[in-house]
C-alpha cells in the first residue's frame, strides 16, 4: 500500500461514507465549492490504477467502490506515523498526543 495524495485522500473519504458511487455523487459529497468532474475523474482512475478502488459499468457509466477499506489504510497510516516519526515507540506517541491535545480529543 501507499500514502495517498490529499487529493485521493479526500475522494476515497467520500467514497468510503458512500459505499458506491458515481463520480457525480463523490462531487456532490464536497462541502463548499466542489472539485470541476473531470478533476475527480481523473483522481478516481488514478485511485483505480493503485488497487483502491474497482468500478462496475452500469449503462454509459461506472460505480466505483472502495478495494481498501478505511480501517486497512488507517492501520498503514497509523503504522507509519509510529515508524517514520516515533521510531516504533507507541509510549512516544501517545506522548506527543498528551502534550499537544488532549487524548479524550483523538477519541
Amino acid at each position: 500500500m501507499e500514502r495517498l495524495t490529499p487529493a485521493e485522500e479526500q475522494v476515497m473519504l467520500k467514497l468510503w461514507k458512500l459505499e458506491k458511487a458515481a463520480v457525480k455523487d463523490i462531487v456532490a459529497l464536497y462541502e463548499g465549492e466542489q472539485p470541476a468532474y473531470n478533476t475527480t475523474s481523473t483522481i478516481v482512475r488514478i485511485l483505480e490504477k493503485k488497487k483502491f478502488i474497482k468500478h462496475k459499468p452500469v449503462g454509459r457509466g461506472h460505480i466505483y467502490m472502495p478495494k481498501i477499506s478505511q480501517e486497512a489504510y488507517r492501520e498503514f497510516l497509523a503504522n507509519h506515523l509510529l515508524s517514520n516519526y516515533f521510531d516504533g515507540n507507541r509510549s512516544e506517541v501517545i506522548s506527543y498526543f498528551n502534550r499537544n491535545a488532549s487524548l479524550n480529543d483523538l477519541l
